[in-house]
């Protein structure tokens, strides 16, 4: 991207007071990982190394994790989204959206211990993580028949995809 994308100006405020303003209509506390006390644990080991660091700075045992590039999911989605995992006896809740996993993960505390096993090993992959963690995927045609568009897990990662993302109708 050529620079830090929580720093982009989504609308009136940077896209990070966006995703966290956004992130609290639905929990609280809200906790940016990667910046302040919650730096990464292990520096240099991607989206993995930062789901790590959340589940070992957090006292909660269910948590959501949303990444920044992801200004499109809305208050009803995310109420959707906990609800379905606050429910779920399961480990992890992810979608699966064009055969992907965006960083949009509902994941309980007593994961972190696989996490940790998986970066220190260097198996950064999330699509790896999410598929062997046994957890709920909710499929787009789920996301479909509930009334979301699953494109609103577009997230950018090139300057063209963030022009793109930005001059939406």
């Amino acid at each position: 991207m050529g620079q830090d994308k929580a720093t982009l100006n989504w609308g009136d405020k940077s896209l990070l007071d966006h995703m966290v303003q956004l992130l609290s209509t639905v929990t609280a506390p809200v906790r940016v990982v990667g910046r302040g006390r919650f730096l990464d644990r292990i520096p240099g080991k991607g989206p993995l190394g930062g789901i790590l660091t959340a589940l070992l700075s957090t006292d909660r045992d269910s948590n959501l994790l949303l990444a920044v590039d992801l200004p499109l999911l809305t208050p009803d989605f995310l109420q959707v989204f906990h609800s379905r995992f606050l429910a779920s006896g399961k480990p992890l809740l992810a979608c699966r959206i064009g055969g992907e996993f965006p960083l949009c993960l509902g994941i309980r505390k007593d994961l972190a211990a696989e996490v940790e096993q998986r970066v220190m090993s260097d198996k950064l992959s999330i699509r790896g993580f999410v598929e062997e963690a046994q957890g709920e995927v909710l499929e787009e045609a789920e996301l479909h028949r509930r009334g979301f568009d699953p494109a609103m897990f577009a997230n950018m990662n090139t300057p063209q995809d963030w022009e793109k993302l930005t001059k939406r109708p």
